[in-house]
């Protein structure tokens, strides 16, 4: 019987392992996780924050991870973008694990209301990225909510 468990608990771990392609994302605010996803859905990744929910010494850490990619770890520069809803850039950072203090980032909310983030890479050596084109991947929209 304990076989049996431990068989069905392997083929279920390998399984969600094998079925977690694509983006990791979490957010966490003092070291409490408030958002994670696997996907990329511009609909669904969506985090709401209260005005009351900031506190003074307090920030919020912004943690990606993608899974399969081409690029090789150290030949790539993973960058972490604020836009505003006209598609206008608030704050770019080149790190794949970003921190923002509570006070700038409602400072940004208050001034927009709706933030979306997204996140790129690109190669360090400037010819080749020069020929490749770059997408945005969708992280989060975080919105101000009362």
């Amino acid at each position: 019987m304990k076989k049996f468990i431990l068989y069905l608990f392997l083929a279920f771990s390998i399984s969600q392992a094998f079925a977690q392609d694509g983006i990791h994302l979490q957010i966490k605010h003092d070291k409490q996780v408030i958002f994670s996803a696997t996907n990329e859905d511009e609909q669904k990744n969506i985090v709401t924050l209260s005005s009351s929910g900031f506190h003074k010494n307090s920030c919020y850490h912004i943690f990606y991870n993608e899974e399969n990619t081409v690029s090789s770890k150290g030949k790539w520069i993973r960058t972490i973008a604020f836009y505003d809803e006209k598609d206008n850039e608030l704050l770019k950072k080149q790190t794949a694990n970003l921190k923002i203090e509570d006070a700038e980032l409602n400072k940004l909310l208050l001034a927009n209301k709706t933030i979306k983030i997204y996140t790129w890479s690109l190669p360090k050596d400037p010819a080749e990225a020069a020929r490749i084109r770059i997408r945005r991947v969708h992280l989060c929209t975080i919105v101000l909510g009362d």
